[in-house]
């Protein structure tokens, strides 16, 4: 800001310089023509070189700022619960981001260098011009404060507009994005057409609200044209009649045309720049309007933190509903798991399975009753403490745009390429990636996508296996795969889960079967309890039902 300053005071300098010219040339003091040419060139000198200081000293402010804030806004958006990443538009979002970080940089600079400009400049022209004539000044103020006025107005009509059309854009970019991560299905359903349909049918209310937003544009450029080109003439007017009664001198009127020909055009810069303030405003609201989403899952204040655990769950009376349904997903769950024991937890879809370990996992918290490991409750724990403690193989793994090397070894930080093997092994699907021209070095695409379902499956669980974790969650872990691809894997698995707790929850029974305890949900609640023999000498037995309706097909 001192660089700024400097900078903007050394451009005001120079009208000053024109009328000590004009008036040694009227007096004829030539000798004096040498000094104020080589003053006048210091004084570009000083301007030039804090000109560049500044916009030096502002890109380190702004990048490092920049850095900051991103990088701020990421963590928020790591840290948000999971119903709001289960919620969110992947397209609006990284909008969002786009835009608001664009935004930060044009408001950095209108605000801490253009609009510093505007108020150095109008301080300079209030000195100025109460010496000349005070009327002056209040030509200058009258027409200043108009104008401002009437931008403020036409400011905050065009960031409504614009808040608009950025709702527009978020569509539109949603629904490129969304059909670039679904591509597969629009092909496999021949949905080209449609979906062009679907975006120029969008594109007729983005095409409203641009206009709409363009035409505020066109009524700050007429109105401010307007009373800036008046405030002009007004100042010109006045100080041609002052020179012709002898009232001011040639050099002040010099002076005076230098200085309206300087700031005028920066204020009417300036106006141009309140565009580009509104503009960003609305575009940083929404990128700042990020934080506002409230972290409902939090970490406790002073939190027990643990390296491991031996892996006893406890689930007590657990409760709860999602908030959009009224019903509860889970009622009154009573479980205990013990160390190194495996659970099967099956049932019908929908019956609370999968919302039993996203409460273990603090993925939402319990509405009713409790749930701890080895006697500790979950809250008191970090949510990634506690995660850290679970490896999970979910039923539909997501892999990164990256190697297959580098999707195995995120399961465990500075990992060796012996141990992304051996884990690749244990998942039985070593022999397939060395069978690839580029083997671990080969890249999955997005999301996994040149991997068939059976082949990302494994890979997933080699990635468990490497993370070592003290708890195994298998969600329908061998869904996808083929009848001697599930054997190899069950076998693989149950070497690895031998000393572990291990949770597994499977539709496919002969996963589950060798589990210690089966776990049957029905509508929320457990249904019964018990070993894969056991259930089935059951009368009546939900599970024996299950098996006889799988086993029956096969």
């Amino acid at each position: 800001m001192l660089a700024t300053t400097v900078s903007i005071i050394a451009s005001f300098i120079p009208p000053y310089f024109f009328k000590l010219f004009i008036e040694s040339i009227e007096a004829k003091h030539f000798e004096s023509l040498t000094g104020i040419l080589f003053g006048f060139l210091g004084v570009l000198f000083i301007g030039l070189i804090f000109s560049n200081l500044k916009y030096f000293l502002g890109d380190i402010v702004s990048v490092d700022a920049s850095i900051a804030l991103r990088t701020y806004i990421f963590k928020y958006v790591q840290d948000l619960d999971f119903a709001f990443h289960a919620n969110k538009s992947t397209g609006s979002l990284i909008s969002a981001f786009k835009r608001g970080d664009n935004a930060f940089f044009r408001l950095f600079e209108k605000v801490h260098m253009q609009a510093w400009e505007i108020i150095i400049g109008f301080i300079l022209m209030i000195v100025l011009f109460l010496r000349l004539d005070p009327r002056i000044l209040g030509i200058f103020i009258v027409s200043f404060v108009i104008t401002l006025i009437v931008t403020r107005y036409l400011a905050v009509y065009n960031v409504k507009t614009r808040e608009e059309f950025n709702e527009w854009e978020d569509k539109i970019s949603g629904i490129i994005t969304d059909n670039l991560i679904n591509y597969e299905t629009v092909k496999l359903f021949a949905k080209e057409n449609w979906e062009m349909d679907r975006l120029k049918n969008t594109f007729i209310k983005w095409k409203y609200y641009i206009w709409r937003h363009f035409w505020t544009y066109r009524m700050i450029d007429f109105s401010v044209g307007t009373l800036v080109n008046i405030g002009i003439f007004m100042v010109l007017l006045l100080s041609l009649n002052l020179i012709s009664k002898g009232l001011i001198t040639t050099g002040d009127f010099v002076l005076i045309i230098s200085f309206i020909g300087m700031f005028f055009p920066k204020l009417f810069d300036l106006i141009y720049g309140f565009r580009d303030i509104s503009i960003g405003y609305a575009d940083i609201q929404k990128y700042f309007g990020i934080l506002s989403y409230p972290i409902q899952i939090k970490d406790p204040e002073n939190p027990i933190h643990k390296e491991i655990v031996r892996g006893e769950i406890n689930f007590d009376n657990v409760s709860f509903s999602y908030k959009e349904s009224k019903k509860n997903a889970i009622s009154g769950i009573d479980l205990t798991i013990r160390e190194s024991q495996s659970v099967a937890l099956v049932g019908r879809s929908g019956s609370g399975k999968t919302t039993l370990i996203k409460l273990l996992m603090r993925f939402y918290d319990v509405d009713k009753g409790g749930i701890t490991i080895d006697g500790t409750n979950i809250n008191d724990f970090t949510k990634s403490n506690l995660r850290s403690f679970m490896g999970v193989v979910p039923q539909e793994p997501i892999l990164f745009n990256e190697t297959i090397g580098y999707n195995i070894g995120y399961g465990k930080e500075k990992t060796s390429h012996d141990e992304i093997e051996a884990a690749a092994k244990l998942a039985n699907i070593h022999e397939f990636i060395e069978g690839l021209p580029k083997k671990y070095e080969t890249a999955v695409g997005e999301r996994g996508i040149k991997l068939s379902g059976g082949q990302k499956q494994r890979l997933a669980i080699a990635r468990m296996i490497l993370s070592d974790p003290d708890i195994i969650i298998f969600d329908e872990a061998t869904s996808q795969l083929d009848s001697e691809n599930e054997r190899l894997i069950q076998e693989a698995f149950w070497r690895v889960a031998r000393d572990k707790t291990t949770i597994i929850i499977a539709h496919r029974l002969s996963t589950a079967m060798r589990a210690d305890k089966i776990v049957v949900f029905e509508k929320g609640k457990i249904s019964e309890i018990g070993s894969h023999l056991f259930l089935l000498s059951k009368k009546n037995s939900l599970y024996k039902h299950f098996w006889d309706l799988q086993t029956s097909v096969e």
